[in-house]
C-alpha cells in the first residue's frame, strides 16, 4: 500500500504515513483514551495553600505586598480549578478562595496604612533638615 500524498510504502495497519504524516484513507477507527490523571488543576490543595500564604503575608510589615501577590495567585488558581471541575468547588477550594479574597482586602488595607506611615515619617524627618 502506498501513501497517496508522498508515495511512501505503508504498513497495512497504519493510520498515518510515517514519512509525511498524512492520514491514510479507509475505515474510520474510533480511538478512545481514558486517563485517571487529573493534572494539577484536579487538586484543590494549591488554592488553599496560596490563600493561607496570601492572608499570612498580608499582615507582615515591609512584605505585605507579597500577601497581595500570593492572594491574587490563590484567586487565579481557584478560578482555574472551578473551570476545570465545571463550576463544582470542593470545600478546600472554597476556603482557599475565601482566604485569597481576605488576603487581598487585608493586604490592600495594610499596604495603604504602611504607605501612609512611611510618607508621614519621611515628611516629619524632612522638617528638621
Amino acid at each position: 500500500m502506498l501513501c497517496e500524498k508522498c508515495g511512501s510504502q505503508l504498513n497495512d495497519n497504519s493510520r498515518f504515513c510515517p514519512n509525511c504524516g498524512a492520514p491514510i484513507p479507509g475505515e474510520e477507527q474510533n480511538v478512545t483514551t481514558t486517563s485517571t490523571y487529573e493534572g494539577p488543576m484536579g487538586n484543590p490543595t494549591p488554592v488553599l495553600v496560596w490563600g493561607i500564604l496570601g492572608l499570612s503575608f498580608a499582615t507582615i510589615p515591609y512584605i505585605n505586598f507579597l500577601g497581595l501577590i500570593f492572594s491574587i495567585i490563590g484567586l487565579s488558581k481557584a478560578k482555574k480549578y472551578a473551570e476545570f471541575t465545571g463550576g463544582a468547588c470542593s470545600k478546600q477550594a472554597s476556603i482557599g478562595r475565601g482566604l485569597s479574597i481576605a488576603g487581598i482586602i487585608v493586604g490592600a488595607i495594610f499596604t495603604l496604612i504602611f504607605t501612609i506611615v512611611i510618607i508621614g515619617l519621611v515628611a516629619a524627618s524632612s522638617r528638621y533638615y
